[in-house]
């Protein structure tokens, strides 16, 4: 059995190398209930060393200081699960705007499997994956590109997001939790992720379980502008009167 200190090392050395760790998981790992474990969480988070999310701990801002390539491995089973659900939901000849983001290029890797779909995005990942389909037709919100993920947050490629009404948008976010709903990082990130949402008749949002309890600096939008959430998260109870009325898919 280990004793305090040894239990929190234990956790602070798992989560160092995993990224992010279910909290049953550690648990049942150093053979202690869940209390046990959230008590060790607390103490570590309050020394600034870990982050308590949703069922789960990481390292303290992981998915905002990491490079997008190291993202795109955070929770990449849960986000590719999301992204299937996204894309059964999807049928061929739709038109979507789809963000850039980890959990959205899952999402345009999953839409391969559809035809004919027109597609606006700001991101070079989205528009790789699905632009050399010769029955889909791409088109790449222009502007400066971001040098961490490749995308276009400036007013021009606003201004051209704007011209288009399609079916679907499918965002992601940096965090959401009960007090502000959907955030983002930046300003940029969160006018852009408005007017995306804004310009769909079904607005998607993909937050997969590292976002949740997680506080981005910039509010993006209450969580009633949203047409469909879908997660890898089982939600608790207060998560689920904060979505009332609207369509949800657990995955």
């Amino acid at each position: 059995m280990h004793d305090k200190t040894q239990r929190q090392a234990v956790i602070l050395d798992a989560v160092s190398k995993g990224g992010s760790l279910e909290v049953a998981a550690l648990a049942a790992t150093l053979g202690v209930t869940g209390e046990t474990i959230r008590r060790d969480i607390k103490a570590l988070q309050a020394k600034g060393l870990v982050t308590k999310v949703h069922g789960a701990v990481t390292l303290p801002n992981t998915a905002l200081n990491t490079s997008f390539h190291d993202r795109m491995k955070h929770n990449s089973e849960g986000k590719r699960r999301i992204a299937a659900a996204i894309a059964e939901r999807v049928v061929d000849g739709d038109s979507l705007i789809i963000e850039t983001g980890t959990t959205t290029t899952y999402v345009a890797q999953a839409l391969t499997a559809r035809r004919g779909l027109t597609i606006i995005t700001n991101s070079l990942d989205v528009a790789r994956s699905l632009a050399f389909r010769s029955d889909n037709a791409v088109y790449m919100a222009g502007g400066r590109l971001t040098p961490d993920d490749g995308a276009a947050l400036d007013q021009s490629a606003a201004d051209f997001v704007r011209r288009f009404r399609v079916k679907y948008s499918i965002s992601s976010v940096v965090g959401i939790d009960l007090e502000d709903g959907l955030t983002a990082n930046t300003v940029a990130e969160a006018d852009f992720s408005r007017l995306v949402i804004s310009r769909a008749e079904t607005p998607i949002i993909a937050i997969d379980s590292s976002k949740f309890d997680r506080k981005g600096l910039v509010q993006v939008t209450e969580t009633d502008r949203v047409g469909l959430i879908v997660t890898d998260a089982r939600l608790s109870r207060e998560y689920r009167r904060l979505f009332d009325g609207i369509d949800v898919a657990e995955c």
